[in-house]
């Protein structure tokens, strides 16, 4: 849905002013899960090896409803009106968390909150790294629109059937829906790089045979570093500089071992809700900055966050202080 465009005002740069987010239920283990759905325990033991057990699985609640919950939640932590919306971006991963045509996640959202966006629509195939996508294109709607001042995300994912709870052997899928803020000239942080590739080889994840899975998983982190060593060199701040590292929220031990192949120090490694939370998909983001990275920058930290995919999109995000932007 598209109302008519203004003349072209660039954002002098745009921030995450904030992020908010709703699990369903009770957190589970799935250990404790395991034999109910019976899931193979070799696989089970692999993924508490990786540092993952927690998750939150909806099987009562659709995909609109979830993200109706997390949007609710952000207005009512932030304070933002319906009408200073100015954009509705949806995204997300599993190619079923989304109802059923002829419904629109987005326009129902739209009617639920009384929203009048210049923008809604929906972002996928990029799977968790679709909210890259979103912020580039919320850069883009700024720059057409000049009275376009927020902007919401909203991700939303669930799995259908227990049987693909399972990531991979590193990780376990939460249900969930999130929300992030994105601000012209935001007054708490700003985005400083954004780096999103695709990569052909690796269209097919690590859902391949044993064969070739110790290549795979050696291109993911080769495709990961890449991505982080771009972002921080389009940033200007050098890695050292950084306080704050963001992952995904899949595979602790996968980030622990890229930290200290770039010679990250392990403690601005923030990956508390690996365990903690399980992989939301695309609502990583904005969980993880809602718990953790919104606050490290509002100490004064650099951060970055990182995604992988299973369908070829990597991407890497810096975000910063908003005072060493020269904001007046």
């Amino acid at each position: 849905m598209t109302r008519n465009a203004s003349p072209a005002a660039a954002p002098a740069w745009i921030g995450i002013e904030a992020a908010a987010y709703h699990f369903p239920g009770e957190l589970q283990d799935i250990e404790a899960c395991a034999a109910q759905h019976n899931w193979p325990d070799a696989r089970v033991q692999a993924i508490l090896r990786s540092g993952c057990r927690h998750f939150h699985a909806a099987p009562d609640i659709g995909e609109t409803e979830l993200a109706e919950r997390a949007l609710a939640r952000l207005f009512d932590e932030t304070g933002l009106r319906p009408d200073e919306v100015g954009a509705l971006i949806h995204v997300h991963t599993q190619l079923f968390s989304v109802p059923a045509a002829p419904r629109s996640l987005p326009l129902e959202l739209v009617s639920r909150f009384g929203l009048r966006p210049v923008w809604a629509g929906s972002i996928n195939q990029l799977n968790c790294s679709s909210n890259a996508a979103a912020i580039q294109l919320v850069q883009a709607l700024m720059a057409s629109h000049p009275q376009l001042r927020r902007a919401v995300i909203v991700s939303v994912d669930r799995v259908y059937g227990e049987r693909f709870r399972l990531r991979q052997m590193s990780g376990v899928q939460s249900d969930g829906a999130a929300c992030l803020l994105v601000a012209r000239e935001s007054r708490r942080n700003r985005i400083g790089a954004l780096a999103l590739r695709n990569y052909g080889k690796w269209h097919q994840g690590s859902d391949t045979n044993a064969a070739v899975e110790r290549e795979m998983i050696n291109l993911e982190w080769h495709y990961t570093r890449k991505v982080m060593q771009q972002a921080v060199a389009d940033s200007g701040v050098a890695l050292a500089d950084y306080g704050c590292v963001l992952p995904h929220n899949s595979d602790h031990k996968g980030w622990i071992s890229i930290c200290k192949a770039m010679g990250i120090p392990l403690d601005i490694l923030r990956a508390d809700n690996i365990l903690q939370k399980g992989h939301a998909c695309c609502s990583d983001l904005a969980v993880n900055l809602a718990d953790i990275g919104l606050a490290q920058v509002d100490a004064g930290r650099h951060l970055i966050s990182v995604t992988q995919s299973n369908s070829g999109a990597f991407s890497a995000l810096t975000l910063h202080p908003v005072a060493r932007h020269d904001a007046n």
